[in-house]
């Protein structure tokens, strides 16, 4: 009978220490306040989840390092550091579970009194760590700073769906995560938009059942193409060709060496940018990541990050982007696209404003067959429409910008019912030459809005 009872109470141990780690991923169990406890900054001491704890510091050639001896924080997939900087710094956290020990770098920007908030690697994969190991910090941009770290907490965020979607009854958008938080999805709920196939290829316009006399096949048209990692509408920037000497290597893309190019959605591969953190209230979502490098495989994802806030206003969404990098690579001087857009081929007619009239030109092919032809529009936007003159469309609006090149890529060849995810796209990009620099934030904002080539100006007309 003895045995039996320490059987049973074997068993139950047993159960109850494998049940302890899944309970971690229950909603009641996430937390949902991110505040980071800070107490004064000390060699011997660091505020860790609002405790004074102990470490080993350490500071050699220009790097500081806290050891926090593998202290137990509770499982966590998010963390949060209070700091002071007086310079760019490269950081590295590495935490424990059980065995198994996983470090990874991050990066902060000089700032008094500042809080750097990031998901741990391998956040969509359900990974959650519940030891705190070390933080190291080194300049960038200098070679001594002023740092002060005041604390460190961390959490167990619950993980975010992969779409993450607003909207506010005219019109819906989404991002997509593992896309970099990048604008993968825009939905205009108030003009009855429908797609619908005319021997074998997709139109799309309000109301296009009735004005081609065929049943809709999709009464929910995302307006975005998200066929892959390039398209989208996204932050995309270019820097070094590594002629310098700055020691970076280009990749290769379309049989040509690629400058670096830290691109919001990806790389050329459908490799996925990291989500850094994201915020998300009823009209806003604030997502930030850290890119990869177009042309090259994602171990060889950037040392920089992409901010963006997507805010919805009546029928336009509002998006206002940043990035910072840290590579340190040589200043270069070229065309910025600021955003790239892509949307889907059924809205093949370009319209913008070169003077004071609106403008159709019907007929543009692929970009660069086409010589990267650029159109310059007085009212700052430019978009495309399906194929009458008063069809149905998206635009994209850059308050101060002129310069568009456009084309469309296998025009008139779209044949899903979902023409997001299909081949075909028309793209624009807001062109404005800028000189890439690392450790210098730049950031511009853009707004996209849907309906006529009219309504398109006039609501743009209203901001």
């Amino acid at each position: 009978m003895a045995v039996f009872k320490r059987i049973i109470s074997l068993i139950t141990s047993l159960i109850m220490t494998i049940a302890g780690y899944p309970m971690s991923f229950l909603p009641s169990q996430t937390d949902t306040d991110f505040f980071v406890a800070a107490g004064s900054s000390s060699d011997d001491f660091l505020t860790v989840n609002g405790n004074e704890t102990a470490l080993d510091y350490s500071a050699d050639a220009g790097k500081i390092s806290f050891d926090f001896s593998d202290t137990d924080c509770g499982y966590f997939n998010y963390f949060g550091i209070s700091y002071s900087s007086d310079a760019y710094l490269k950081g590295e956290i590495t935490y424990s579970k059980g065995k198994t020990v996983s470090s990874e770098e991050f990066f902060l920007e000089p700032c008094e009194n500042g809080v750097f908030y990031s998901f741990i690697d391998g956040v969509f994969d359900k990974k959650k760590m519940n030891g705190l190991c070390s933080v190291s910090f080194a300049p960038l941009d200098k070679a001594e700073a002023e740092v002060e770290i005041f604390g460190i907490s961390t959490f167990n965020r619950e993980i975010p769906e992969r779409e993450i979607f607003i909207e506010n009854g005219k019109i819906r958008i989404g991002i997509d995560l593992l896309w970099g938080g990048a604008l993968s999805y825009f939905e205009d709920l108030d003009s009855n938009v429908e797609a619908v196939k005319v021997d074998g290829i997709t139109k799309v316009d309000s109301n296009a059942s009735e004005r081609y006399g065929k049943r809709a096949v999709n009464k929910s048209v995302n307006l975005i193409n998200a066929n892959d990692t390039g398209r989208l509408v996204q932050q995309s920037y270019y820097g070094s060709d590594g002629s310098s000497g700055d020691g970076y290597t280009p990749g290769i893309f379309m049989d040509n060496r690629w400058n670096y190019n830290p691109v919001q959605g990806g790389n050329q591969y459908n490799e996925s940018s990291k989500i850094v953190d994201l915020k998300v209230t009823e009209n806003e979502i604030y997502v930030k990541c850290r890119p990869l490098d177009w042309s090259l495989p994602e171990e060889n994802i950037t040392p920089s990050y992409m901010e963006a806030t997507y805010v919805l206003d009546g029928a336009r969404l509002d998006a206002s982007c940043r990035f910072v990098d840290f590579s340190g690579y040589t200043p270069t001087y070229t065309s910025q696209e600021i955003p790239a857009f892509y949307c889907i081929e059924p809205f093949n007619r370009f319209v913008y404003c070169p003077d004071e009239d609106i403008e159709i030109v019907p007929d543009l092919i692929f970009w660069p067959d086409a010589g990267y032809p650029k159109f310059n529009s007085t009212e700052n936007w430019a978009g495309f429409i399906g194929e009458f003159d008063d069809s149905f469309g998206i635009g994209v609006y850059v308050e101060g910008e002129n310069s568009f090149l456009a084309g469309v890529y296998n025009r008139e060849t779209t044949d899903e019912k979902d023409p997001a995810h299909d081949d075909p796209t028309s793209y624009i990009a807001v062109i404005k030459f800028i000189t890439f620099e690392s450790f210098t934030p730049f950031s511009y904002n853009f707004s996209l809005t849907s309906g006529t080539a009219e309504e398109i100006r006039q609501t743009f007309a209203e901001r």
